[in-house]
């Protein structure tokens, strides 16, 4: 009887301490953040960014885990007025994670697109500060595969992104602007098709994910420059952050820096008519 009872003891340590190594299958990564520079009716911003969490390999409870993720933001806005405006995006990540106890292969798409609508006013008499507020929703779908040394495995939802986005824009007597944007999404995961068992879902921590809806608070730092013999012609980086604001606890993807070029089409044409 106590053979068996501290063998089931040893057996349970065990479980314990591979459910706490597992190899961290992330449900979400954060958008680039779409924030135009719109003055007055006309402005526009259409432009791409490629965007990564500049993470490569990293030791997670003692085993080396490469966690990649890399990506497309397709940004597009217009003013449609003085002071309001339209915006739509387009999000494609491509993503891996290798390593672990498991020595899992997981291999993530995950696709977006979203329409929003928007306000900006300047908010100093020299009107080199504004204030924007985009609201929008989206639809995509999110995947992944999962090859370890247990088997093959996969998960896919579909997405309905709802978003709020307040930024504030500070312009340069040059060319430069930057930006504070304190976005936050609210990310439902439907119709979840699975193959991994009850107890696995508990593992990766995926059993509530379809449950209810998910708030993230994304923070982000945007700057971007032109060039005064092109103009219209803007490159942008930007940096931020995802925060999760739930009690359970989910793997996903804290961190997004990004970089590319956009133009206003509004700009290039008024230049032309000069």
């Amino acid at each position: 009887m106590k053979t068996t009872l501290s063998f089931s003891l040893i057996i349970g340590m065990l479980l314990v301490l591979a459910a706490s190594c597992n190899t961290p299958r992330y449900v979400y990564s954060p958008a680039a953040h779409n924030v135009p520079v719109l003055t007055k009716k006309g402005d526009s911003k259409i432009g791409a960014l490629y965007s990564t969490n500049l993470t490569g390999e990293q030791k997670l409870n003692g085993e080396v885990i490469d966690n990649r993720s890399r990506g497309v933001d397709v940004h597009g806005a217009v003013a449609i007025t003085d002071h309001f405006a339209v915006q739509a995006g387009y999000f494609y990540r491509w993503e891996k994670t290798t390593g672990g106890t498991d020595t899992a292969t997981i291999r993530y798409n995950r696709n977006l697109a979203e329409l929003g609508i928007g306000y900006y006013l300047p908010i100093n008499e020299k009107k080199n500060v504004i204030f924007q507020l985009f609201g929008g929703a989206g639809l995509g779908k999110f995947s992944f595969t999962d090859n370890t040394k247990y088997g093959f495995n996969f998960h896919e939802a579909d997405i309905t992104k709802i978003y709020v986005q307040p930024a504030f824009l500070f312009r340069s007597k040059g060319s430069f602007t930057s930006s504070v944007s304190l976005r936050s999404s609210i990310m439902q995961f439907r119709n979840i098709k699975t193959n991994y068992s009850a107890s696995q879902l508990d593992d990766y921590n995926l059993d509530s994910l379809g449950n209810r809806a998910k708030l993230f608070f994304e923070p982000a730092f945007v700057g971007s420059f032109g060039f005064k013999n092109f103009p219209g012609f803007r490159i942008e980086f930007q940096g931020g952050l995802s925060l999760l604001a739930s009690r359970k606890y989910l793997d996903y993807h804290m961190v997004n820096f990004s970089i590319g070029t956009w133009i206003d089409i509004g700009a290039m044409i008024r230049k032309n008519k000069e």
